[in-house]
């Protein structure tokens, strides 16, 4: 296998994507615990679905993503990156979902971020 275009650039830029794709699989999730909770649908039914094995669907894909990704990003750093994938769910979330921007939230995207920047020091 050729894989002279996995580059570091490209590898790094694919750990960033997987956080990202992370953090719209759980959005996904998100949106459907909140119509099976609005219709009260049944145990089956809440698992059973497009959004869910889509959902699912995308976080194995995050898995080969981080795989490829581990070619030039060193272990040490792909937690740091990972862990953006709550940001990216906070953004997401007020975007998407239209939730509200509460101080705690911010608190802890606050906390995440410094802890990021944290490790890497």
């Amino acid at each position: 296998m050729n894989t002279d275009f996995l580059t570091p650039q490209v590898c790094y830029a694919a750990a960033i994507l997987g956080a990202f794709v992370t953090a719209l699989s759980q959005i996904l999730l998100k949106r459907q615990a909140n119509i099976t909770e609005a219709g009260k649908k049944g145990f089956l039914q809440k698992f059973l679905n497009i959004r869910v094995f889509l959902s699912y669907g995308m976080l194995f894909m995050t898995l080969v993503i981080n795989q490829i990704a581990l070619i030039h990003v060193p272990i040490s750093v792909m937690p740091c990156i990972t862990a953006t994938s709550f940001i990216w769910v906070f953004v997401l979330g007020i975007i998407i979902l239209g939730e509200k921007v509460s101080r705690r939230r911010v608190l802890g995207v606050a906390i995440i971020i410094a802890g990021v920047i944290i490790s890497r020091l």
